[in-house]
């Protein structure tokens, strides 16, 4: 997100940075905006709109790079995509029976 890089991951969604237009007294201003969008398998499991027009221009983001976070923690590939995709079904299994998460990232936006 520090790059303007928008990323995507699978089964939980998507974070990018789109370009926002405010009005700063008499002048409009582009400021970056962070945004995450949820997966569409989540999307259906709760019932909920999805907005395809969120990303201008419909660019497409890049895939996480598990081996890319398992060198930053020193884990292997393999567990660090268990650990990742094990959040992401817990997340859309409680969900799914309606109870009331968080999902705290941190250094994210």
């Amino acid at each position: 997100l520090l790059l303007l890089q928008g990323i995507r991951i699978p089964t939980l969604g998507s974070f990018d940075v789109v370009p926002t237009r405010i009005w700063v007294g008499d002048e409009v201003m582009t400021i970056p905006c962070p945004v995450f969008r949820l997966a569409r398998n989540i999307t259906e499991v709760l019932g909920l709109v999805d907005d395809k027009d969120y990303l201008p221009g419909h660019k497409e983001l890049e895939p996480l790079k598990y081996f890319k976070v398992a060198a930053a923690v020193s884990m292997s590939r393999r567990k660090v995509e268990g650990c990742i995709e094990g959040t992401t079904s817990l997340l859309s299994h409680c969900l799914a029976k309606g109870k009331n998460v968080a999902l705290v990232l941190r250094d994210v936006g």
